[in-house]
């Protein structure tokens, strides 16, 4: 309180003047129309200045609430896709009867560490073991495929990236079904490498490559990339194909980790042929 009164003996002529012309505008604003009216406009254009900026500051740090809203009604749009569905038909005499279980489950989780430029490259996830998150479950974004789970702690998970070496998913012409094994080629974090293609198979450049059902961890028909360019090889039969991948891998936000409800049943149907 003292050195609030110090600095009003101190700054009271400046105040002094300050206060005089706070009220001559407001007695000429008072008693003159044409000043009015365009102190009045002008206040207006002011305050609607100031609204306009707080309500796009208030927009952008909702954005990120927004975007999980997004993810989680994709997340729901996906397990109610044909290829997130078991068909358990049964056929018996003169009934069909169809069943469409849900085979896949989706879990929006978003990327909080992602590398793209190392020989083994790696994402972090927020979701984790409380979440049902599991090691060995298909990660995938709205655009394609992302990689797969390989570690889980209580509230987090590690997810091998497309754009790691050890790295191998099959992929199959989108037009033709014929299938082949994709790899990242370990330079360019936008282009992958589709191997064991024969030379008798016709496709050309910007032909899609989508997941097959030889996968038990991706559901099939999710997307992967395009044909960006191909050659003949010299040592075998097989062309080498240059995929350009679908997933923006360097603008990472959120994901879906899939969850195949059938996984172990098969496994268990076809470990018994080994």
């Amino acid at each position: 309180m003292r050195n609030l009164v110090i600095f009003i003996v101190k700054q009271h002529v400046i105040l002094l003047f300050l206060l005089l012309q706070i009220v001559c505008i407001s007695l000429i604003v008072s008693f003159n129309e044409p000043q009015k009216s365009h102190f009045i406009s002008s206040s207006n254009e002011i305050f609607a200045r100031v609204f306009s900026v707080n309500q796009a500051i208030s927009q952008y740090f909702n954005l990120a609430s927004v975007n999980e809203d997004l993810a989680q009604e994709n997340a729901r749009l996906l397990q109610n896709q044909s290829f997130s569905k078991i068909d358990t038909t049964v056929i018996h005499r003169t009934v069909h009867d169809t069943i469409s279980l849900v085979q896949y489950e989706y879990t929006v989780a978003r990327v909080i560490n992602n590398s793209i430029h190392r020989t083994h490259n790696y994402l972090t996830l927020n979701r984790g073991r409380k979440h049902g998150i599991e090691p060995n479950m298909a990660v995938i974004s709205s655009t394609g495929i992302v990689g797969v789970v390989t570690n889980v702690s209580d509230n987090f998970s590690t997810v091998m990236s497309v754009l790691h070496a050890q790295y191998k998913v099959s992929a199959k012409f989108k037009n033709t079904n014929y299938f082949g094994s994709l790899y990242w080629n370990g330079k360019d974090y936008t282009i992958a490498t589709l191997a064991e293609i024969p030379f008798h198979v016709k496709f050309a450049i910007g032909d899609t490559l989508l997941t097959n059902e030889f996968s038990n961890i991706y559901p099939p028909n999710i997307m992967i990339g395009t044909v960006k360019s191909f050659n003949k090889t010299d040592y075998d039969n097989f062309y080498s194909i240059q995929v350009q991948l679908s997933t923006e891998f360097k603008n990472l936000e959120y994901v879906y980790v899939v969850k195949n409800l059938y996984k172990q049943e098969r496994e268990k149907l076809e470990a018994l042929q080994k």
